[in-house]
């Protein structure tokens, strides 16, 4: 299953993958996009990390109007103004990329005064609202890596604790000797 948000924004204000990386780290975000930081967002998808977890997810650039029209999202129409053009941002079940695609919309906003859709649920978001979402996406990838130390932690007390058996059997088994 994929999800889809699109940031509506006027061709002419949008930002260098610099400026979005900038805006992102000055709200204190270990963040970094990989991609040409002098280029913008493209069509060729945006590879990025949070926290140290590298990411990547779908991009799509198009006219705001034929965007509109495929997604059949009529209901957003009235909301535009003079934005030309949308970005469309496609991921799965990625958290990371959850928490990405969100800042990179703060980061929108802010530079741009794009307006963000989560089309999925037909949620207009603002900029407080991304905030409040971005510590739940970082909460789950946390809660997913502690999932991924787990089992080593397991395997490790289980290789312990079976040295523990095999040293006390050798040990009872000189002891009838």
């Amino acid at each position: 299953m994929s999800m889809t948000q699109i940031a509506f924004i006027r061709k002419a204000d949008l930002p260098t993958n610099r400026q979005i990386q900038e805006v992102i780290q000055k709200l204190g975000y270990d963040f970094k996009i990989f991609d040409d930081l002098e280029g913008h967002i493209s069509e060729d998808g945006l590879e990025c990390s949070i926290n140290g977890r590298q990411t990547y997810f779908e991009t799509y650039i198009d006219e705001a109007n034929n965007t509109i029209s495929e997604t059949e999202a009529e209901w957003i129409e009235s909301d535009l103004t003079n934005q030309d053009t949308a970005i469309s941002f496609v991921w799965g079940a990625d958290f990371s990329a959850g928490a990405c695609i969100g800042l990179i919309s703060i980061a929108l906003i802010d530079l741009s005064n794009a307006l963000v859709y989560y089309m999925d649920d037909q949620i207009k978001y603002s900029r407080e609202m991304l905030i409040e979402d971005t510590p739940q996406f970082l909460a789950e990838l946390n809660k997913q890596k502690i999932r991924n130390i787990k089992p080593q932690e397991v395997v490790k007390s289980n290789q312990n604790n079976n040295q523990t058996k095999t040293k006390f059997w050798n040990k009872l088994k000189s002891i009838f000797k």
